[in-house]
């Protein structure tokens, strides 16, 4: 037996799999092969290549180079910039309030004049033979708009931008440690997704060399293991390098360390600290500068930890810095690890891993084996030359891989996934590797509660949470009422770090402040999932003060009296005016869900009725004279023609990820419905990669299963680091290509997928609502619907063969399904259940906390 055989997983669970998909007490199961990403040779891009693990406080993309192995390692609170580099830095505002209010009250007056302007003389029409005649937006130049917006802008002096750690490497050291190291043969890299494991195989001068990869969550360390099967044959060096500029490297026995602090950061700011303990058994070790050397080992195993002494501020006093030693943190935590064996450590993260990822399986197309393509050609040849079974288990990796990432990258008591989650290579990453609220921190959180990990959809809450604080400073520094006096609530505009940065950004497109609202959504969602009124009850505030923020902000649009947004950006494409889709669609669900929530909690209070009248009065979605849902207020050419078919398509938040445009829940939302699929079919299916995973969730929910899945199969297509911009696919290593990478778009797929599967938005449960016709098999089990319901489903030739229904809340339950009265509903114990039927396709019962409703032909 291999002496590694112990801790890799199985070749029998890697093979596995089985015809039947259900127990023998009739309950639905899922068989299905294991999920691996697997690669012949050696990653030699960061971006495309090498493969990720993490454990939510830090991140590692691993090479697995057979001379040299690199190993790049990032820890989630490594940011230049904010209080570190300047105490008085206050979260980008700019000028003072007074000033502020000043040119925000004459922009409003100026957009309203020209909007007025265009409604009289350049307002959408039809001309005498039938031909519609639209016109664009004026521009604005000589208007004075552009010096007012300049002046609204705050500043990204001191942002700051996440940042890489460093790298661990390993070189391999040959017998007389000068002659060159024989070719390597059968070499194999695999990232098993089923178990968070990462593993390098390679034959070597007649030796097989096994490398196993993993980062603990709940010991919070990184491992790898270095071993062979012969004795004696493990010699490697192992060194740490970092990027930073301030930093200090050492090796003293069997131990490296690096501590640190990011550039310009004075005393009192960030400090971070890393430590690399090697073990060896067998052979010797040695110090050799920063270096350390083991020769002839049976076996090695690294134990890495690292930290910083950032602390998540909720408060005023903006204090982001803990007086505890980052390097004491690293000990300590390196101390307890070695406490236990590899195989300790191994089983510990393997539990901790799959409590959260086995809670959710499936298989598509019911497939029983694992190709023997590897990943980076099972992607070359996806929807070319695959068979069915290849391309539905590319489908099924790619789509665990986003639950993989997130919680690899957003676990418990750690900074929310940015826009790289948790991986990235530089000092300054793409966009500061930042949390953008104008869809980006968003969509990476989309599938957490679909896809049953309500953990870790708990960073992002806590991080909303933490934005208010300073989001109240932002409201009234930038914000007034239309009589000049005071806004209530908080806000944050669509840039943002982990210094409490929510004062406005200084691109084209900063204007966003509805993004309070969007992300409000998150906490609203979290308790629709869960129904936990508790959790509702201490984030309450943080609903409320956003909704009476806009209470307080909106501004009554002189053209029809309706309240509108008042300056409106559709966000990174234009126009400035009133009331842009979008942003109406985001303050109608946020005064939505605050309404609701009210009502679950039982708190009426005056506020709430300013929230119900300011929503009533609220200017709402419109259908263009052309047929199309409008992206702003005033119907213009842009909408027409589709603008080149840009990237964001944020007017449609009212269907996706909002919730007051339902397709099939009435006529008049139906009516919209068309609207919004003209509005799809003009703007087409480009578009970069979190775009096209965008689009997925679009189609999902307009109940266009074959459209979604086109969609899917353009965001699986095959790029490269560097491809030309706005081509957004997939990366060999399953990455999703913007281009650059961001995670979202892997998110995002995921996310839309399930939406395929199961829909619950709309006050019912909707099961496979957007079944594609290629789908026209399979099963899963776990998915969550809000009410805090779990399913299980199985389908033949495109019809639900039987459901299960666990109900967590014991909440009513409306199921809809077409031809649903031909079901038989009963329990677990097989008593009939009596439901209400509601139409040929809907049905309501009763349920219990804890009880399993089968649902069977």
């Amino acid at each position: 037996m291999n002496r590694t055989g112990k801790f890799l997983v199985s070749a029998a669970l890697l093979l596995f799999s089985a015809a039947s998909n259900v127990f023998a007490d009739g309950s639905i199961a899922v068989q299905r092969p294991a999920l691996v990403a697997r690669y012949d040779a050696p990653a030699t891009v960061w971006e495309s290549e090498a493969l990720p693990i993490g454990n939510g406080y830090m991140g590692a993309l691993i090479f697995g180079g057979v001379q040299v192995d690199k190993i790049q390692v990032n820890e989630k609170t490594l940011w230049s910039g904010g209080p570190g580099e300047d105490p008085a830095y206050d979260g980008g505002h700019r000028n003072t309030p007074a000033v502020n209010r000043q040119h925000f009250r004459a922009l409003q007056n100026i957009l309203q004049q020209r909007m007025t302007d265009f409604s009289n003389h350049q307002a959408a029409h039809f001309n005498p033979d039938g031909t519609l005649v639209t016109h664009d937006y004026p521009g604005m130049e000589g208007t004075g708009i552009e010096t007012l917006l300049d002046h609204l802008k705050g500043t990204k002096e001191h942002f700051g931008s996440y940042q890489t750690l460093g790298c661990i490497e390993i070189e391999q050291l040959s017998a007389d440690h000068l002659s060159q190291a024989p070719e390597a043969t059968s070499y194999l890299r695999s990232l098993d997704i089923d178990n968070a494991l990462h593993t390098v195989t390679y034959t070597q001068d007649g030796v097989n060399y096994t490398r196993e990869y993993f980062m603990s969550y709940p010991d919070k360390v990184l491992v790898v293991r270095l071993s062979a099967d012969r004795n004696g044959k493990i010699s490697r060096a192992f060194e740490l390098s970092s990027p930073h500029i301030n930093q200090t490297i050492n090796a003293v026995g069997n131990v490296i360390t690096l501590t640190g602090q990011p550039s310009n950061h004075r005393s009192h700011g960030l400090k971070f600290a890393q430590q690399l303990k090697i073990r060896n058994t067998g052979g010797t070790i040695s110090t050799v500068g920063n270096k350390i050397r083991v020769e002839n080992a049976d076996e090695v195993l690294l134990l890495m930890s690292a930290a910083t002494n950032y602390v998540q501020s909720t408060d005023e006093r903006f204090n982001y810095f803990s007086d505890t030693d980052p390097l004491a943190k690293v000990r300590q935590t390196l101390a307890q690890a070695e406490t236990k064996t590899c195989a300790q450590l191994l089983a510990t993260h393997r539990q901790d891993y799959q409590s959260l990822y086995n809670r959710m399986e499936m298989n598509l197309g019911n497939s029983s084996a694992v190709p023997s393509k590897t990943t980076d050609r099972l992607l070359a040849d996806f929807y070319t030359t695959n068979t069915a079974a290849e391309n539905r288990y590319a489908e099924l990796l790619y789509y665990q891989f986003g639950r993989y990432l997130l919680i690899a990258c957003s676990r418990e008591n750690t900074l929310p996934a940015n826009l790289q989650g948790v991986w990235a290579e530089g000092l300054a990453n793409p966009w500061n590797a930042d949390y953008h609220t104008n869809i980006n921190i968003q969509m990476n959180y989309w599938l957490a509660q679909q896809t049953n990990l309500r953990e870790c959809h708990t960073p992002v809450i806590e991080y909303i949470n933490s934005l208010v604080p300073r989001g109240r400073i932002t409201a009234n520094a930038y914000h007034c009422k239309a009589d000049g006096s005071d806004v209530r609530g908080w806000v944050t505009y669509h840039e943002n770090n982990i210094w409490g940065n929510t004062a406005p950004a200084v691109s084209s497109a900063f204007y966003f402040p509805a993004a309070n609202g969007w992300l409000c959504q998150d906490i609203w969602e979290y308790y629709r999932f869960n129904s936990d009124t508790v959790f509702l009850q201490n984030n309450y505030s943080t609903l409320l003060e956003a909704a009476l923020f806009w209470v307080d902000n909106l501004w009554r649009d002189t053209r029809d009296g309706r309240l509108v947004a008042n300056p409106s950006y559709s966000p990174e494409h234009g126009e400035y005016s009133l009331g842009c889709a979008s942003d109406q669609g985001i303050i109608c669900e946020l005064f939505d869900m605050v309404i609701k929530a009210s009502e679950v909690l039982n708190c009426r209070t005056p506020e709430i009725a300013e929230i119900e009248a300011a929503q009533r009065e609220l200017s709402g979605p419109q259908i263009g004279l052309n047929g199309q849902f409008m992206e702003w207020k005033d119907e213009v050419t842009r909408d027409l023609t589709g603008d080149g078919g840009h990237r964001h398509a944020n007017h449609l938040f009212w269907l996706h990820p909002g919730s007051q445009i339902v397709a099939g829940r009435s006529l008049q939302e139906d009516r919209y419905v068309e609207g919004m699929k003209k509005a799809l079919h003009t703007r087409g299916d480009g578009g970069t990669g979190w775009s096209k995973a965008w689009k997925v969730n679009f189609w999902a929910r307009l109940h266009d299963g074959n459209r979604a899945h086109k969609l899917l199969k353009e965001a699986m297509t095959l790029t490269y680091s560097g491809n030309p911009s706005g081509i957004g696919g997939v990366y060999p290593n399953l990455f999703d290509t913007h281009p650059p990478f961001q995670i979202d778009g892997n998110f995002g797929v995921t996310a839309g997928v399930t939406e395929m599967l199961v829909q619950s938005q709309g006050g019912y449960i909707e099961l496979l609502p957007a079944l594609p016709s290629e789908w026209h098999e399979g099963v899963f089990k776990g998915i969550k619907a809000r009410g805090n319901f779990e399913l299980s489903v199985q389908w033949a030739d495109g019809r639900i063969s039987q459901a299960e229904i666990t109900s967590l809340s014991g909440n009513d339950c409306i199921v809809k399904y077409p031809d649903i009265t031909d079901y038989r509903i009963v329990r677990q114990d097989g008593a009939p259940v009596a439901a209400t039927v509601i139409g040929n396709d809907r049905v309501s019962f009763s349920t219990v906390p804890g009880g399993v409703y089968k649902i069977r032909k």
